[in-house]
């Protein structure tokens, strides 16, 4: 008797890229979008990528960010360069904490008839020249200092929590 068992490895890199992707996917962003996020997060520009709605007024309701720390990131990959993805409680590739809340987003924007929609943070090393900051807008396809909607109400905030296995991603939450 045989038996086989699966396990998937990744770089680290590659793990923190799904981990968006998966979130993106879950939540209920197009494609298209999702390609123009992973390409800027695969390039290392973006340190946040958040999701939200809006009421009929246009004002936010709700919001999950995902977020990366680069430098913690290098710490962790000269350690750990590989992570396996098949951990208890990951999911075809996703963290619990970033499958639960991207399909609890997903399902809250179905079920108020909404397109999800995105906002990305640059790098502080980015934004903090502007000439560069704006060039890579322009690559990435975003709006040069753009903005997004005020929220209806002061949101209430719930603590950031560190991706178990991939501390060096979280996840966050804002809801009006």
């Amino acid at each position: 008797m045989k038996t086989y068992a699966y396990a998937t490895t990744r770089t680290r890199t590659e793990a923190v890229v799904d981990q968006f992707d998966i979130f993106l996917q879950y939540a209920g962003v197009n494609e298209a979008s999702r390609t123009k996020v992973l390409n800027a997060v695969q390039q290392r520009w973006l340190e946040k990528v958040g999701v939200y709605l809006t009421d009929d007024a246009g004002k936010r309701v709700l919001e999950v960010a995902v977020g990366i720390d680069w430098a913690a990131h290098a710490d962790y990959a000269a350690i750990s360069p590989y992570i396996n993805t098949d951990l208890p409680g990951w999911e075809s590739g996703a963290a619990p904490e970033i499958r639960t809340l991207g399909h609890r987003f997903g399902k809250k924007a179905r079920e108020s008839g909404q397109t999800p929609r995105h906002w990305v943070r640059f790098t502080a090393a980015i934004r903090a020249d502007e000439n560069r900051h704006r060039q890579l807008c322009d690559e990435a396809g975003y709006l040069f200092r753009g903005g997004v909607p005020a929220w209806r109400n002061p949101p209430a905030r719930r603590d950031e929590m560190r991706i178990l296995d991939l501390e060096e991603v979280n996840i966050s939450i804002h809801e009006a």
